[in-house]
């Protein structure tokens, strides 16, 4: 593609930690969201955002939020008025002739929930390295230069405008949402010269809306769902419509990438168990699920798959499904620890949010996680579905959230007790504190800093620390100058920084025997730990059905976009199960996809595109 010298129209770009595929491990780009820039020099891992470029030096990588965008604009304008590029290679790229610089936000400021333990455990003003690379491209010469309206998207895009930041980074336009509906309309604003609206909230888009980039995404992302439909209570995910994407869309995708030389195919979810599944939704469909996976795996160049979110319930409804899926999935995982027993000592590492061992606590914040189960029993179904992930090479990465509005003591001390009984399994935890979201019905909930950390709060983060760190690869030395580290860094200005509630978490974390800090500490780490589950009980709904039963429910249901609906009549099922329903009421079946209809229709007609992409006046 030849591009005008003088500067081409739309230029889009994301921070180096966004668009990188380092290792092919996504939790190298959360290690940017935590570590604070202020103690990172940039020399020590600059070199590791070198990027493939294209031949007319536009990015071969980038993240998936600006390929949709990159998509939709393609669509209306000439190819050679769009161009996706690296920070480092805005300068050639922005000129007089550019209109708009479009930016993909994911941590902009550094308040999202992972910034809020790891960076700031060196004090409330670090800011992680995620967040200085993002103001590296808003500062950048070429925009200073030329000064093009600044257009912000993206999971992070409403952190600007909650932290006052658009003015001080020069950004022109705040876009907050799934943003599809209303890119082109922003762009199209500013290619007219009128002034852009500080903050515009997208709508949801239906499914006749989404789009399906063309071009290589960050870590080979495809959409597989959009919407969750748990109901937690600190989560934004979970209130939107619940879609599940339809292969045909999904394998368009996938082959996007692997055209384009990717490796690495990252279908990514809310939850991986609801796709395709009837109601009820939280009961998985295996055959969409070896369906969907089976057929990425199959995808010639498709090196990689790894997999997204999860829950835990579902293991323990369908243990033999994730029998079935590792079978599919553990040869294409890039990851390997000396606790697996696959032959090239490869697992999965799932992220699934348990967020906290009370289940009083759970039954407040997201009762909706323990389907089919009783959230009572929370605590049965993390250790019985925990057992079940590992016996199956699934060491999952944990979530959870200290500091939730309404815990209480004994709630954290239900956490450590969880803890204890997952000593001698294979997990990765990742501890945060409660950031109150955007829209979500926690939204006006007390945001912790980490200088209001209890003793007790402080024993459960460097705890689950200390589980992740002996679980991880390291050698002696290393474990060594961990032990080492940590005491100096309590010393010299972790005590001064936290007080002296993180003096005894932190020594645990540094490895004082626990005989030492017994008297200080709620848990006795050393004490034999209660792994066994009793057989957790059904919801009211499902109490007359076996548990075999409640699993089988979906097993001949076909393919659903929604989950909101099943077919009661076996002579109504249709005879391909993986055909797709989509209209929820009365079983109608689709003769296309309807995201591909849309979209073929769309490259067809460019001035029908854009009446179906811009709301009406």
């Amino acid at each position: 593609m030849a591009y005008h010298p003088e500067g081409v129209k739309f230029v889009l770009t994301a921070p180096d930690t966004e668009s990188t595929e380092q290792a092919f491990s996504p939790w190298k780009q959360m290690m940017y969201a935590s570590a604070p820039a202020q103690f990172v020099p940039r020399f020590l891992y600059k070199g590791k955002f070198e990027q493939p470029r294209n031949a007319d030096g536009s990015a071969m990588v980038m993240t998936y939020g600006v390929r949709v965008a990159e998509e939709v604009l393609r669509r209306a304008y000439h190819d050679d008025d769009v161009v996706v590029c690296y920070p480092d290679d805005l300068d050639t790229f922005v000129g007089r002739r550019t209109v708009a610089v479009g930016v993909g936000a994911h941590n902009p400021i550094g308040t999202a929930f992972s910034t809020g333990v790891y960076s700031n455990i060196f004090g409330s003003s670090a800011r992680p390295i995620n967040a200085a690379e993002s103001e590296r491209v808003y500062r950048h010469p070429a925009i200073r230069k030329h000064k093009p309206k600044v257009i912000v998207g993206g999971a992070g895009a409403w952190q600007i405008d909650k932290t006052g930041s658009r003015e001080r980074l020069g950004i022109d336009c705040v876009i907050n949402g799934r943003a599809e509906s209303r890119i082109l309309e922003v762009f199209q604003m500013a290619e007219d010269g009128q002034d852009l609206p500080p903050t515009v909230n997208a709508p949801e888009p239906s499914i006749e809306n989404l789009v399906i980039p063309r071009r290589r995404s960050t870590y080979g992302i495809v959409e597989m769902n959009r919407g969750c439909g748990r109901q937690c209570a600190f989560c934004s995910p979970t209130l939107e419509t619940r879609i599940s994407v339809p292969m045909p869309d999904v394998l368009s995708a996938v082959r996007a990438n692997t055209s384009n030389g990717g490796r690495i195919i990252f279908p990514v979810s809310e939850d991986v168990f609801i796709y395709g599944a009837s109601a009820p939704f939280y009961i998985p469909n295996p055959n969409q699920l070896l369906n969907f996976y089976g057929s990425i795996a199959e995808e010639p160049g498709v090196d990689y798959l790894p997999l997204s979110h999860a829950t835990i319930a579902p293991a323990v409804v369908n243990p033999g499904l994730i029998r079935d899926l590792s079978k599919v999935l553990l040869g294409k995982s890039a990851l390997q620890n000396r606790n697996s027993t696959h032959p090239d000592k490869r697992f999965l590492a799932p992220l699934i949010g348990i967020e906290t061992g009370s289940p009083r606590l759970a039954a407040l914040t997201m009762s909706g996680k323990s389907l089919p189960f009783d959230i009572r029993d929370w605590q049965e179904i993390v250790v019985e579905g925990t057992n079940i992930l590992n016996d199956n090479n699934w060491f999952p990465v944990y979530t959870f959230i200290v500091g939730l509005p309404n815990e209480t003591d004994d709630d954290i001390k239900q956490s450590l007790d969880l803890l204890h009984r997952l000593k001698n399994n294979r997990v990765l935890y990742v501890p945060s504190i409660f950031t109150p979201l955007e829209d979500t019905r926690m939204a006006s909930g007390h945001g912790m800093k980490a200088r209001e950390l209890t003793q007790l709060q402080w024993e459960f983060i460097m705890t689950a620390w200390k589980q992740s760190r002996d679980f991880g690869e390291m050698r002696d030395r290393s474990r060594t100058y961990f032990k080492i580290g940590t005491k100096v860094f309590y010393h010299l200005r972790g005590r001064h920084v936290h007080g002296p509630s993180f003096k005894w978490p932190a020594m645990r974390f540094a490895g004082e025997p626990e005989e030492k800090l017994a008297k200080h500490l709620h848990l006795n780490w050393d004490r034999v730990p209660n792994n066994k589950a009793r057989p957790p009980r059904l919801i009211p709904k499902h109490r007359n059905q076996t548990l075999e039963e409640v699993a089988r429910m979906n097993d001949a249901q076909p393919f659903h976009i929604y989950g909101t609906s099943r077919i009661g009549d076996e002579n109504a099922l249709p005879r391909n199960p993986l055909e797709v329903i989509v209209n929820e009421g009365t079983g109608e079946i689709a003769g296309t996809s309807p995201v591909r209809s849309v979209a073929e229709s769309v490259r067809m007609e460019p001035e029908d595109a854009i009446t179906e992409l811009v709301p009406g006046d």
